[in-house]
C-alpha cells in the first residue's frame, strides 16, 4: 500500500510498504495513475518498506513507467530491498527502470535530467 506521498521541487515521492502483489496491486496502481493524471509526471517510488512483489506488482510498475513517459516525465525506483532487486535483475527490469540506492540519488537523477533537457 501507499503509506506516504510528498513533494520535492516538482518531484513526487511515494512510499510503498507491505506487499505489492495481486491483492494490493489494483489499489496501488489506481492511486499511482491518479497521481500521474493529477500532474505528478516525475515520480520516485521508495520501496524500502516493501515486503514482497510479484508479477502483478512488476506489471503495475511498468504501467506507471509508461504513463509517466507519455506525460514527458520520469519514474525512478529508490531503496529497493535486496530480495526485490534480485527479481528486477532476473527479469532484466534493471534495464528498463532506473534503480537508485537512495531516495536522494533518485531525486538528483531526475533533477540532472531536467537541467539537461
Amino acid at each position: 500500500m501507499i503509506s506516504d506521498t510528498r513533494q520535492h521541487d516538482g518531484i513526487t515521492v511515494v512510499d510503498i510498504e507491505g506487499r505489492f502483489d495481486a491483492l494490493t496491486t489494483p489499489q496501488i496502481k489506481t492511486e499511482l495513475h491518479a497521481l500521474i493524471e493529477g500532474g505528478a509526471k516525475n515520480l520516485i517510488l521508495n520501496l524500502e518498506k516493501m515486503d514482497f512483489i510479484d508479477s502483478a506488482g512488476l506489471g503495475a510498475l511498468v504501467s506507471c513507467l509508461r504513463r509517466t513517459a507519455a506525460e514527458g516525465g520520469e519514474l525512478r525506483l529508490a531503496e529497493v530491498p535486496a530480495f526485490s532487486r534480485s527479481i528486477f535483475e532476473l527479469t532484466r527490469l534493471t534495464r528498463v527502470f532506473d534503480v537508485n540506492q537512495t531516495e536522494e540519488q533518485a531525486i538528483q537523477s531526475i533533477e540532472g535530467g531536467k537541467e539537461e533537457g
